[in-house]
């Protein structure tokens, strides 16, 4: 079975598309969106829909979208993050909004986890980055693999033991086979807002018949995205940060 995993889409419609032309050529069998469908961008709905008309989708609730519909103070996060949620809140329309109130914080299936934060408390929205933190949600669950998303970074995360776990951040387009003795935490990067300095969009493929996870990174035009941005009335600290990838 191939799985296409993405999240952090933020509402960039231009990223989404490419990461979902791109996928269609795939052989994916299923999607999973592990959250952040909106916030920052200028077209959640659209986002929004693109998701929901995913065959065989599966879809998480992230921070940005617990915050669109309340669940999560929109007050919580920085001040460019609040006044983006703010307007989109103000965007959606109610058959969206009922989308997003309707997903789930986690989803297992078979010997996987996937969860948008950390899967120790999922609706703390606690980034999964170091040891500490690789460390409790490993202890906090008994899946094999842990997929996350969050960081907008791509990472893959193996438990070596009880105390120790090695970081592996992947550069650019990779495939990379999985360890079946040891378990992994694997984080797919952001679609829409990545922040490990390659501004391109990022998914992941998982192949589970050959045990192996390819990291995907697109081009796609983030000029279009953050003029868009603009439009909306949004801070070009949102815009700059889409060229840089940070």
């Amino acid at each position: 079975m191939r799985l296409a995993v993405f999240s952090d889409i933020h509402a960039n419609l231009e990223a989404l598309d490419t990461v979902l032309n791109d996928a269609a050529g795939q052989s994916i069998h299923r999607y999973f969106c592990l959250g952040d469908i909106v916030g920052y961008g200028a077209n959640p709905n659209q986002c929004i829909e693109r998701v929901r008309a995913l065959p065989k989708l599966n879809c998480l609730l992230g921070n940005h979208d617990a915050a669109a519909i309340w669940r999560y103070s929109p007050y919580a996060m920085t001040k460019d993050a609040t006044r983006a949620i703010l307007w989109t809140i103000d965007q959606l329309t109610e058959e969206n909004s009922s989308f997003l109130k309707n997903r789930p914080p986690t989803l297992p299936m078979g010997d996987m986890l996937f969860s948008h934060a950390n899967p120790y408390n999922p609706e703390a929205y606690r980034y999964v980055i170091n040891n500490k933190y690789a460390q409790r949600s490993f202890r906090a669950t008994r899946e094999h693999v842990l997929f996350v998303s969050h960081s907008h970074r791509p990472v893959i995360i193996t438990r070596k033991n009880f105390l120790q776990t090695d970081f592996f951040q992947p550069k650019g387009r990779v495939s990379c086979d999985l360890d079946p003795q040891r378990r992994q935490i694997i984080n797919c990067g952001s679609v829409g807002q990545p922040r490990d300095r390659d501004p391109r969009a990022c998914y992941c493929i998982l192949d589970t018949k050959k045990n192996t996870v390819e990291f995907r990174r697109l081009k796609y035009d983030f000029i279009r995205t953050g003029e868009k941005i603009k439009e909306a009335g949004q801070s070009d600290y949102l815009v700059r940060r889409l060229a840089k990838g940070q």
